[in-house]
C-alpha cells in the first residue's frame, strides 16, 4: 500500500482529503505544518507528499526546499495543492520543481488521478 503524507494547515481539509485518499486505497499520514512534515518524513518516508502552498511559519515552497536539501527525502515526489492562481505564486511553485500542482478546487477524481499518474 502506497503511503501519502498530506500537509495542510486547514484541519477540515486534512480530514476530507485524508478520507478521499484512504478510500482510494492509500495509507495516509496528515500533518498541519511544514516542520511537522519534515519530522514525519524522517520517521517514515512517504511515497508522495501532498503539500499545501500557503501555510503560516513555513510555507509550501520553504518546506519543499527543506525536503530537497535532505539526501534521504530529496527524491520523494511532491504535489502542491493550492488555492492560489496568481502568476507570482505559480512561478514560485514552478521554480520549486514539484512533481505537479493541483488546485484545491479540483475534486476527488482529479486529485486521485494526479496522484496515480505521479506514482506510476
Amino acid at each position: 500500500m502506497k503511503h501519502i503524507l498530506l500537509v495542510d494547515d486547514d484541519e477540515d481539509m486534512l480530514k476530507i482529503v485524508s478520507r478521499w485518499l484512504e478510500r482510494g486505497g492509500y495509507e495516509v499520514s496528515a500533518v498541519t505544518s511544514g516542520r511537522a512534515a519534515l519530522n514525519s518524513i524522517s520517521e517514515k518516508a512517504p511515497d508522495i507528499i501532498l503539500l499545501d502552498y500557503g501555510m503560516p511559519d513555513m510555507d509550501g515552497p520553504a518546506t519543499l526546499n527543506a525536503i530537497r536539501e535532505n539526501d534521504s527525502s530529496k527524491n520523494i515526489p511532491v504535489l502542491f495543492r493550492t488555492g492560489k492562481d496568481d502568476t507570482s505564486s505559480q512561478e514560485i511553485m514552478e521554480n520549486c520543481r514539484p512533481a505537479g500542482v493541483i488546485s484545491k478546487a479540483e475534486g476527488k477524481p482529479k486529485l486521485l488521478a494526479a496522484i496515480a499518474e505521479i506514482l506510476n
